[in-house]
């Protein structure tokens, strides 16, 4: 099993013709500066080629940001028109009136779909706990909003166990959530398992894998460790021995990316949701070997 990973690393690059027969979307954050941050600007611009399913945009739970994803949503839909925008909305700081205000103003404003987040509480928090069944039921009133929700592959940090968790995602589906995106893994046989597990428990939710392309490898050991996803040894290994060759750890993330991806498609699997980090070289590249052009 480790020699064949190794090869997953090393292949020759193939062109794959996945075009048309898989969907993509693109996750962003808010950049420091909402409007004129070109790296942003040209990351939506060259994404777009790949006529995405979505793009969404994470919401931060910090008061002095909590407005920037609306003003994201919006520079998004202006570069990109014809593309579906996705907001995150975390209900950790927020009243139930205040939910209710923000849902109105996305559906005025053109907005049917929403990433329904509890979020992490900050630290000594002391406002009101609002859960995402909750916040769901809560934007099903104001209007028929098409609800995404997260999940977790290597069950999330807080759960008891994986029965906890399943059961909370079905609470989700329950109250009107319609697709599920997953936390980053790098372990198809985790997603797999996640899957069948969740078929097995009567969760018909749509499921779709979220991809996180390798962009720094300390930065994913400290993102590995809050959220206990698995990280193989082999990747921390290739990371850490080329660390210094930014061309080498690029082709593969990108390698790595592809690969699960490919994987996931022989097993049925067609939505993919790309976590950007903001920088579309990763995202533009596995696209590209995908064939999605």
């Amino acid at each position: 099993m480790w020699h064949r990973k190794i090869n997953l690393i090393k292949e020759k690059y193939n062109i794959s013709n996945l075009k048309n027969k898989i969907k993509v979307s693109f996750e962003f954050f808010p950049p420091k500066n909402t409007i004129i941050d070109s790296l942003f600007i040209n990351s939506i611009r060259e994404l777009k080629n790949f006529n995405p399913d979505f793009f969404s945009v994470t919401h931060s739970v910090n008061t002095k940001n909590k407005k920037d994803t609306s003003i994201v949503v919006q520079e998004i839909r202006r570069i990109a028109s014809n593309i579906t925008v996705a907001p995150h909305l975390t209900s950790i700081g927020y009243t139930v009136m205040d939910l209710k205000n923000i849902a109105e103003k996305y559906w005025q404003d053109g907005i049917r779909n929403i990433i329904a987040l509890r979020g992490d509480f900050p630290l000594k928090y002391q406002g009101p706990k609002i859960y995402a069944v909750d916040l769901i039921k809560q934007l099903k009133n104001v209007a028929n909003f098409k609800i995404f929700v997260a999940a977790y592959p290597e069950i999330h940090p807080e759960s008891i166990n994986l029965k906890d968790d399943l059961m909370n995602l079905k609470n989700k589906m329950d109250v009107g959530a319609e697709h599920a995106i997953t936390q980053f893994f790098f372990d198809v046989e985790k997603f797999l398992r996640f899957r069948d597990n969740c078929y097995k428990n009567n969760i018909n939710i749509d499921i779709i894998p979220g991809i996180l392309p390798i962009l720094d490898i300390q930065q994913l050991e400290k993102f590995s460790n809050m959220t206990n996803v698995y990280v193989p040894k082999y990747i921390l290994k290739k990371f850490h021995q080329h660390i210094k060759n930014n061309k080498k750890c690029i082709s593969m993330s990108i390698n790595i990316a592809v690969n699960i991806i490919l994987k996931l498609y022989q097993e049925g699997i067609k939505k993919f949701h790309l976590y950007t980090l903001n920088r579309s070289e990763l995202s533009l590249g596995i696209c590209q070997r995908l064939g999605l052009l």
